[in-house]
């Protein structure tokens, strides 16, 4: 029987180097550490562990999970890591097949499919009216009860891929015809602002959280407009009132190990009730790791691998940072970006990141993280960073330069 030290860790990772240096985090096991990434990825990671696995198609292939079975099969693996949203319910179903302790298929399963998370959710929190249509004249009745506009959905997408509004019977018929039926969610639209809560839960608590509000919404990049977040003030009483509504949803849902957490919030605009979205069990898109990182002095990827990894961390600390973090990701156009204006940047902005070789050709966006420029913005308060970030959103305007 392997002893710990000789069982094989395995990390399902796309993301590169670069972004996420997890060849220091993990530096301690590097030695019984297998990564499987992509190919684009996998020389960054080169020398790094005792093997790289590159995977041509990481997302859409079955190449990643091929590798964990053959890898569970030929070695004692005492744990497998993940990350990102697409690798989440796979490999829970590798873990349940081979015992390896870790998120399960039952429990990874509220947190990717948008019907079993609201079935779950409203035992402890309001959820729009919500149904898995199994046929055209179920959605119509649904209609008719829940009224204009619906919102359809595929159930376990993300990124807000897939996602449509639609006004009539004529829309939701177009809607359901193009779509597959096991894969449709259909919901009460409700009119208001959408926040985000991010943070870190384990067995059912909030140990952290951060409370945001969207910059329009994050279906804006559909009318070719930014998508932008502001961290709202600590003091601001909605910031507590979304902090508690999290953890009563955390409450309600399957426990989980030391996990982060992304959790969308409506804020109705007749009553100002707060209504459940929707809850990852993982970091939110965009750049709200880079703003979660910089708001709790940690950054929150490394705090999650080297959990998962089995090694000790210090935990996200219990007070954020002064002052308030937020970002925009504008989208691209159809059509050439030809050229960048030489303007100066608004005050605030920490990063902010550009195409680098010009001209360059882009398709229309199709998911709310489909940027050509994105900012990462900082200041005194949420007032402050959100008026940088309508200046970066202007910036944007006049210094990308397209022909049709």
């Amino acid at each position: 029987m392997p002893t710990p030290e000789e069982q094989l860790i395995v990390l399902a990772h796309r993301i590169p180097a670069a972004v996420t240096p997890v060849g220091d985090w993990l530096a301690e096991v590097a030695d019984r550490v297998v990564l499987i990434t992509s190919e684009e990825a996998a020389p960054g990671y080169a020398g790094m562990f005792r093997d790289v696995l590159p995977v041509s198609d990481y997302s859409g292939s079955d190449e990643v999970v091929d590798h964990l079975d053959r890898l569970c099969a030929d070695h004692s693996v005492a744990r497998i890591i993940h990350g990102t949203e697409d690798d989440i319910l796979r490999i829970a179903r590798v873990r349940d097949r081979h015992g390896i302790p870790g998120l399960s298929e039952a429990d990874a399963l509220v947190f990717r499919d948008k019907y079993a998370m609201k079935a779950a959710a409203q035992a402890g929190v309001a959820t729009p009216a919500f149904l898995a249509p199994a046929d055209g004249a179920q959605a119509a009745e649904f209609a008719r009860l829940a009224g204009w506009p619906l919102v359809v959905k595929p159930r376990l997408g993300y990124g807000s891929r897939g996602v449509a509004v639609v006004e009539d019977t004529a829309g939701l018929t177009s809607q359901l015809r193009d779509r597959d039926p096991a894969d449709v969610l259909l919901e009460a639209f409700v009119p208001g602002t959408v926040h985000h809560v991010d943070g870190f839960m384990r067995d059912g608590e909030v140990l952290l959280a951060v409370a945001s509000r969207y910059i329009n919404s994050c279906l804006s990049f559909a009318d070719g407009e930014s998508l932008g977040s502001v961290q709202l003030d600590e003091h601001d009483l909605l910031t507590k009132r979304l902090v508690a509504f999290a953890e009563q949803v955390v409450a309600v849902l399957p426990s989980t190990a030391f996990s982060p957490f992304h959790l969308e919030v409506f804020v109705q605009d007749d009553t100002d009730a707060l209504v459940f979205c929707e809850i990852a069990a993982r970091l939110g898109g965009g750049h709200i790791y880079e703003t979660l990182a910089h708001s709790i002095g940690a950054d929150p990827v490394e705090l999650w691998f080297r959990d998962q990894a089995g090694l000790s961390h210090t935990g996200p600390v219990a007070s954020r940072t002064p002052g308030s973090y937020g970002f925009l990701l504008v989208p691209p156009r159809q059509g050439t970006l030809v050229e960048i204006g030489d303007l100066p940047l608004p005050d605030g902005v920490l990063q902010h990141s550009l195409p680098t070789t010009l001209p360059k050709a882009f398709d229309a966006a199709t998911a709310s993280t489909d940027t050509v420029a994105s900012s990462l913005v900082h200041g005194a308060d949420a007032g402050s960073v959100e008026s940088a970030l309508r200046r970066c959103a202007l910036w944007s305007a006049a210094a990308l330069r397209w022909s049709s």
